[in-house]
């Protein structure tokens, strides 16, 4: 336990002495994450979960529940839908039924180790259905008869193929088809580039698989950011379609309101993305600066989110990440999307189940893993707009599960004062009854009856955008209160200084992402022809959902027996 704190500890319970004296043995914390446990009757139940080198721990309120060791493990079945996973035991000890967004690292590093311990390759299966219910053997069953399993007996992948195969296909790379339509090409010009072609000079921002960086690159003198993702991450985190995905939609060029690619490149250790440098930094910054915003800069930016998030969805793509975060200001005041590592390309009436974006964003259908759309992203829309009239989220708590609870059932509340941090005497609210309507239009909880299912037009027509004209925002003849004040000696004067204060130093990268296996797909994530591209939706051919009924119960049923470790 006194080994080098592994990356995967999110958690960060390799440090704690209370973990350090249940885990008697000498083990090694390899991961550690919130997880949902689902119990016998079906109820998704918060816990959090660490890996070792040697055992899988289940804890509930940071209590070891329950060790199970690699000896004991038959195999695991995970969903193709969904981030499930059922880990079967042998003997008399039960399943364990999962759901975690962080599903492939787990699933690699259990490998890793259970190879090692019992020399052989573990069996992996994977199901297509709604979910694993059935697969998952109790402990009464267990108790019945010790060697009864529910794990199936057929659909055995490699865990190889689980973690890699899909995403080496060369035809990952070329172009994204959705419904039908008009094909649109990428506007994306090639260059070749590498690392010496740019010269660091401060940290302005940071995703999820690494840090945003200003460089200044010596081909053409201009300043850029420069996002830099980590192989070995995206790798274990199994994020290299959505980081293909990224890359295309950063390529394809055509919608003002999107952020888009100057060069990319990449080393043995990390991908490179390099985009224009947007010199009024981030939304957020501003509404912290501001704490709200008043309701005509407000529609002004809510009209160019809008048509960001049309653009995406005729391509066939939900963004699944909006907030303030996200959404940068140019040196003119106008807006750009930016982030797309959370989007998906979804097809016809296909849903997706997996967990994306930010928690306070998240829609109803995302948090139940029922299954979202496009729709997701209207509903994000409604939750942005809020936090812009309001300075913060409706339904926001400290405890994640009570706000979980709070945007399925919750009803929305517009208050007539708020406190502004910094500020003596509470500010009085001047929101619209225009404005108060299209947020509870667009949180609905019901995606199907939910405001936008009909696609953009149905949401310039709403009373709230009267008056602002949505072809004079394409062409910029709005005057932009967003402006920023530009500093040519401090070009970050409008960035967070809890970024620019970081380190540009780069953390280091384990040296198996560089491996052969790993290193031909990333070879191929070169390969550019100028055909890369997508088909475009009519908005009238949108898929919409069916009007769905709510769940009877959204969470219940008691825990599954277990004793404390």
């Amino acid at each position: 336990m006194d080994g080098k704190q592994s990356q995967y500890d999110f958690l960060n319970l390799s440090k704690s002495y209370s973990i350090k004296n249940n885990i008697t043995r000498e083990e090694e914390i390899e991961f550690s994450d919130k997880i949902y446990k689902v119990n016998k009757y079906g109820f998704k139940q918060e816990r959090n979960i660490i890996i070792t080198d040697k055992a899988i721990y289940n804890l509930k309120n940071n209590t070891l529940k329950r060790r199970i060791d690699f000896k004991t493990i038959l195999g695991i079945t995970i969903n193709k839908q969904t981030d499930e996973f059922v880990i079967h035991c042998s003997d008399l000890d039960y399943d364990y039924h999962y759901i975690s967004h962080r599903i492939k690292t787990i699933i690699e590093i259990v490998a890793k180790h259970y190879e090692i311990i019992n020399e052989q390759e573990l069996k992996l299966f994977e199901m297509n259905i709604k979910n694993l219910n059935t697969f998952v053997t109790t402990k009464k069953e267990k108790q019945k008869q010790k060697n009864f399993t529910h794990m199936p007996n057929k659909d055995c992948i490699s865990v190889k193929d689980y973690l890699f195969g899909a995403q080496a296909t060369k035809t990952d790379l070329k172009k994204i088809p959705t419904k039908k339509g008009r094909f649109q090409k990428s506007t994306f010009k090639y260059q070749k580039v590498e690392e010496s072609d740019f010269e660091v000079q401060k940290v302005i921002g940071r995703g999820a698989v690494g840090k945003i960086t200003l460089v200044k690159c010596n081909k053409d003198n201009k300043m850029y950011a420069m996002k830099s993702m980590r192989k070995d991450q995206i790798i274990s985190e199994g994020l290299a379609d959505n980081i293909l995905l990224e890359r295309n939609i950063l390529m394809e060029g055509t919608c003002q309101f999107l952020l888009t690619l100057s060069y990319f490149y990449q080393t043995s250790e990390r991908i490179y993305f390099i985009t224009p440098f947007m010199e009024g930094g981030d939304l957020y910054h501003k509404l912290k600066e501001k704490g709200t915003f008043p309701e005509n800069i407000v529609k002004f930016i809510a009209a160019q989110v809008a048509m960001a998030l049309q653009h995406l969805h005729e391509l066939g793509i939900a963004y699944r990440d909006l907030k303030p975060e996200n959404i940068l200001i140019d040196e003119e005041g106008y807006i750009k999307l930016c982030d797309f590592g959370a989007s998906v390309q979804i097809r016809g009436t296909e849903k997706e189940t997996a967990f994306a974006g930010s928690p306070e964003y998240a829609s109803p259908e995302m948090i139940t893993y029922e299954g979202h759309t496009f729709m997701t992203d209207w509903w994000s829309f409604g939750i942005l707009l809020y936090e812009l009239l309001y300075g913060n989220t409706p339904f926001f708590n400290k405890d994640k599960n009570r706000m979980y609870d709070l945007i399925s059932n919750g009803s929305i509340s517009y208050p007539k004062c708020i406190e502004v941090e910094n500020e003596e005497k509470p500010r009085t609210c001047k929101v619209s009854e225009e404005a108060k309507n299209l947020i509870s239009k667009l949180l609905i909880k019901d995606s199907g009856a939910r405001l936008g299912r009909k696609g953009l037009d149905e949401i310039k027509k709403h009373p709230f955008f009267s008056g602002i004209s949505f072809e004079d925002l394409k062409k910029k003849k709005i005057k932009s209160h967003l402006k920023p004040t530009l500093d040519k000696e401090n070009p970050t004067n409008n960035f967070d200084e809890e970024y620019l204060t970081m380190e540009i130093s780069n953390s280091p990268v384990a040296d198996w992402s560089k491996e052969e296996q790993y290193s031909d797909w990333f070879n191929q994530f070169n390969e550019f022809d100028g055909d890369d591209g997508f088909e475009i939706i009519d908005s009238s051919d949108l898929v919409t959902e069916q009007h769905q009924q709510q769940q009877d119960e959204t969470q219940g049923g008691g825990d599954d027996e277990e004793e404390p470790i």
